[in-house]
Formats: structure tokens, C-alpha cells, sequence
């Protein structure tokens, strides 16, 4: 349990992250960690339907929700201080005692699958699961936490009401207060509640064990095309990355920064401000316990894609070739330390800021402690992390719209990268 106490404050918010997300689903059950964050919302032991279950937390003005990732689950509540008591107690139903009916389980899968076909709509994210796919092949990382409509088919009641008792357990929960409290009081709150249902902890939290990991990747640039119609083709190129608990992750956190995070980023001013090739155009990394991907989107006409692939990918060459200058390397951990001083200010972002360091890393670096290792970090160092990525081979490139061809998609990157 972590307790965040923020004076000043008039609300507020209890966050409860459960170890487990897509990539710990086996294959023909993929989508089950999202489904089951779905369906403990529609009636639990002591709220036992929807309506109740929203009402006790929006009738007092507070904020109810959840999210799936690919090594989490996040059920989170937001209300007025003194409303504290009524937060803890609603999210610890909704994790440990839902009644995932199956009535409500068949209505459910519809919202599902409309959820998904919703994503499947949007080139953005269709791109983005093309890319995981090229990146990861057939491990889980590749999949999409939504999962497949033939998947979800297979996910009854029973299969959520057997992964979420397999799955939800105190060595895999987090629990996180934050905002306006008193210490003592939510500790025992917390207690009260969770105590009877898991007894007391004997491990620290750790997330789901995986199947098995990631493969390594096949050497060469790999193009994967889907066609379809539409104003734009929307573009990812990137590879694999080190992990968030890799020694260099700091490094790479720079790197991305400068790259594409940001309107001051190289990528924001060459393509967007000096060329004009694309609106939206920025960096990404995705890192788990034991890899990672870094990738650069941009969405662009379809007749400019193959000068947008070799723009993008020539200023992540740039960085791998020559150190950043001293300038651009403070202005970017300035970048980085405001950001990062501002996201805990808020009682939300801090309890994820905390309750994922702990879940995913088993301890917990403050905002001091992550700024210092942000200091520390030399062009040197970002520089080899660059020329590390450029020269690992096992680059992919994802498209998705109008345009040219994989071959001449395959030749403005290739040439680009110098390989």
C-alpha cells in the first residue's frame, strides 16, 4: 500500500492495480483482462447492478473508471475527501467481489466488440497493432488488450470468473491513496476492507508470471502495408527498446524527449514546421518488465509518405551520430523535470506514478530521486543508446492508408537508416 498525503487538497483519489493484462492471457482467451474490467462493473456483492455501482461514486460528484494495459489492470476512483470511505469500499468490490452474471456477461460482449470495432475505425490505432505485430510476431505482446472477435466468443462467465480468482490476488494488488487524507485513517480503512478478503501479505507485488518471452527479432527491415481509404497514410517505424528496469532507460527517456515529444521535438519542427509533411507527427516508447519498442508515428498525405518514412528516420540518425549538443540536452531534462513536477501535482497521476513503480518494478523512486537520474544522464550516453538502436537491425515500418508500394516504403527507410 502506498500512501500519498497532498495538503491543500479537497479531494481524494484510491487507485487499486491488479498485476495481470493481456500479456498473460493465453491465445484463445485473449481480451479477457479487459472484458473482466468490464464486466465487474455491472453489479457487485454490495452494489448489485450498474447503475448502483455508478451512482454511489458520481452521486457524491466523484469520477469512477478502469483501464487494461499489457502488464496491468486499473480500477480508480476520484471523489471529496470525506468521501474516502465510500471510494475504497466501491473499488474493493468491484475487484473482489463482482457477480459477473451471465445475463450480463452476453450484454457486455456486445459493448466489448463495439469497442473494438470503434478502435478497428481508427487508422491511429489500426496502425499501432499492425506495428506490434511486426515488432513482436506471435508472442502476446503483440496482441491487442481489446482482443479479437473470436476470441471474445470464447469468454463466458465462467472463464472470467476463473482468471479473475487465478489472477486476483494480494501478491499481484497495489493498493494507492492520494490527495487529501489523513494517513492513519486510510490506512485503516484500507485494512478493514482488504484484510478479510486476502489476509495479510507475505510477498511484495509482482505482476502475473508470462507464458514465455519475447523472441528475438528477426534481422532486417520488415514493411507491412494495409490498405484502405482515406485522406491520410498513418505510419509507425521503430524497433525493439530495452525495458523500463534496463540500466539506460533514463538515457532513452532523453532520447525520446528530444525526438518526438513535444512541439519544440526534432521531429515536430522538421517534418511539421520546416517541410510540412504532417499535423500530428511524434516519438513513443512502450516498455515492459523485460523489453520494450520505441517507435515514430506520423500521419501524412499519401503522396508524401516515402519523403515523411526518410525525414523521420533521418533526425533519428542524427542522434545516433552525433552527441546532442550541451544546450539541447539541459533544455530537454528541463523539459523533463517540469513535466514530471506538474503530473504530481495532481492526486490522480500521482497515485499512478507511484502504484506502477511499485507493481512493475517492486519499488518506488520519488520525483527527486527520478530527477536525479535524469541529471546524471550525458549526450554520450543518449548518443549510444541512438546508435545502439540504429544498429540492432530488426527495424519495421507499419503503414496504413493510400500510397506507394512496401517496396518503395522499404527504400526510403532503408536508405534513411544506412542500411
Amino acid at each position: 500500500m502506498v500512501l500519498a498525503p497532498l495538503p491543500g487538497r479537497t479531494s481524494v483519489s484510491v487507485s487499486l492495480l491488479v498485476g495481470v493484462g493481456s500479456r498473460s492471457e493465453p491465445k484463445r482467451l485473449a481480451g479477457v483482462s479487459h472484458f473482466l474490467e468490464h464486466i465487474v462493473f455491472k453489479g457487485t456483492r454490495r452494489y448489485p447492478d450498474s447503475r448502483t455501482v455508478s451512482e454511489a461514486v458520481e452521486g457524491v460528484g466523484g469520477i469512477l473508471n478502469a483501464s487494461t494495459d499489457k502488464e496491468m489492470t486499473v480500477f480508480w476512483a476520484r471523489v471529496p475527501a470525506p468521501r474516502l470511505e465510500l471510494a475504497v469500499d466501491v473499488l474493493c468490490d468491484l475487484v473482489f467481489s463482482p457477480l459477473i452474471q451471465t445475463e450480463e456477461v452476453e450484454k457486455e460482449r456486445k459493448v466489448v466488440l463495439e469497442e473494438l470495432g470503434m478502435y478497428l475505425d481508427q487508422p491511429g490505432e489500426l496502425v499501432q497493432m499492425a506495428f506490434d505485430h511486426l515488432v513482436w510476431g506471435d508472442h502476446p505482446l503483440a496482441r491487442d488488450p481489446s482482443g479479437t472477435r473470436g476470441s471474445l466468443a470464447h469468454i463466458g462467465a465462467q472463464e472470467l470468473s476463473s482468471y479473475r480468482q487465478a489472477n486476483y490476488r494480494g501478491n499481484r494488488l497495489v493498493v494507492v491513496v492520494s490527495g487529501a487524507l489523513d494517513p492513519e485513517v486510510a490506512l485503516g480503512l484500507i485494512a478493514d476492507r482488504l484484510e478479510p478478503l486476502l489476509g495479510a501479505a507475505e510477498t511484495p507485488p509482482s505482476p502475473a508470471p508470462d507464458r514465455e518471452p519475447p523472441k528475438p527479432p528477426e534481422p532486417g527491415l520488415a514493411v507491412r502495408i494495409r490498405r484502405r481509404r482515406g485522406e491520410q497514410t498513418h505510419l509507425i517505424m521503430g524497433c525493439r527498446c530495452s525495458s523500463y528496469l534496463a540500466p539506460d532507460r533514463w538515457a532513452l527517456d532523453i532520447l525520446d524527449t528530444t525526438l518526438g515529444d513535444g512541439m519544440s521535438s526534432r521531429l515536430f519542427m522538421e517534418l511539421r514546421e520546416r517541410q510540412g509533411l504532417a499535423y500530428d507527427v511524434h516519438s513513443f516508447t512502450s516498455r515492459h518488465r523485460d523489453t520494450g519498442a520505441m517507435g515514430i508515428y506520423v500521419a501524412t498525405q499519401p503522396e508524401q509518405a516515402g519523403t515523411a518514412i526518410a525525414a523521420a528516420l533521418r533526425e533519428f540518425r542524427k542522434l545516433a551520430l552525433e552527441p546532442l549538443p550541451q544546450g539541447d540536452l539541459e533544455r530537454t531534462k528541463a523539459q523533463m523535470e517540469g513535466r514530471l513536477l506538474l503530473q504530481t501535482e495532481s492526486a490522480g497521476a500521482l497515485s499512478e506514478f507511484l502504484g506502477q513503480q511499485l507493481l512493475l518494478t517492486g519499488s518506488i523512486l520519488s520525483p527527486d530521486e527520478v530527477i536525479q537520474n535524469i541529471r546524471a544522464v550525458t549526450a554520450e550516453e543518449v548518443q549510444a543508446v541512438a546508435a545502439g538502436l540504429l544498429d540492432q537491425g530488426g527495424w519495421r515500418l507499419a503503414a496504413v492508408g493510400p500510397g506507394a508500394g512496401q517496396d518503395a516504403y522499404a527504400e526510403a527507410a532503408a536508405t534513411a537508416l544506412g542500411v
